[in-house]
């Protein structure tokens, strides 16, 4: 019978916990895992006695204070949404465009904040605090790219390529070699991959190491970025570059040339 007695099986537990099913009990959580109650048992009260869980009456547990001194530490170490915040509601008014900022968390892409477009008809892109998986988004496909490769190939060759639409990768060699050129040219295109009629262009963020930390991305309907897409190119890549750098505090030279649209490399 199943044990939680690692740190991953932890996380599993953790992971119950959520909007939609803020409160767990031991039985619960113990048949939702597939594991002993003492087990769940044991575990929750661990949570509950470091602070990331609460006990509450009945013997129900709900995230606890602890979460919330852990994402202040987290903020004031590196305020990611604050300091790209200006710059992405500069890149709205200046394109009229939806654009996201996203982070890889758990072979997921975790939306973390977003600024929606101004023009009549605009993309509504994913909601701030949405999973989506990496494959099929601009984001989630330069995030992969500058993954460790070893994480990168385990994903590949443990998870199947949901198909969301008919342009989605679903191939892991065809998904290898896109990363390999996405990593090359600096940026990532999502080419109606997740959805049919809106096209993404997506460009990393970087820590003062250099170290890709998040992904920024302008969501467009297809006719306009089909007509300007070298444009949103150029601005998407631009503002990575200054969130980076505004991150950073140093000169950062993190993307090709923009006086030229990079040309896609061959495969």
């Amino acid at each position: 019978m199943a044990t939680l007695n690692t740190v991953d099986k932890v996380g599993r537990v953790l992971d119950l916990f959520s909007k939609d099913a803020p409160e767990w009990g031991v039985s619960e959580v113990a048949s939702k895992l597939g594991v002993p109650r003492s087990s769940a048992h044991a575990v929750l009260s661990s949570l509950v006695d470091i602070g990331i869980l609460r006990w509450r009456a009945g013997g129900r547990y709900r995230v606890g204070w602890r979460i919330l001194e852990l994402a202040e530490i987290h903020h004031r170490a590196v305020d990611l949404r604050g300091t790209a915040a200006p710059y992405l509601r500069a890149l709205v008014e200046e394109l009229g465009e939806t654009c996201h900022l996203a982070v890889a968390e758990r072979r997921k892409v975790l939306y973390v904040d977003k600024f929606l477009g101004t023009r009549n008809v605009i993309a509504q892109g994913a909601r701030v605090g949405t999973h989506l998986e990496p494959h099929c988004t601009g984001v989630g496909k330069l995030l992969m790219a500058h993954a460790d490769p070893s994480d990168v190939e385990d994903f590949l060759t443990t998870t199947k390529l949901q198909r969301y639409t008919t342009t989605t990768i679903t191939d892991p060699a065809v998904l290898r070699a896109q990363l390999i050129e996405i990593r090359t040219r600096g940026f990532a295109l999502d080419l109606g991959e997740a959805v049919e009629d809106v096209h993404c262009v997506a460009a990393p963020i970087r820590d003062d190491l250099g170290m890709v930390i998040a992904a920024i991305s302008l969501s467009v309907p297809v006719n306009r970025f089909e007509r300007s897409q070298a444009r949103y190119v150029k601005t998407v890549l631009r503002t990575a570059g200054e969130i980076s750098q505004a991150l950073s505090d140093r000169p950062l030279h993190l993307t090709p040339e923009t006086s030229d649209y990079p040309a896609p490399v061959e495969i």
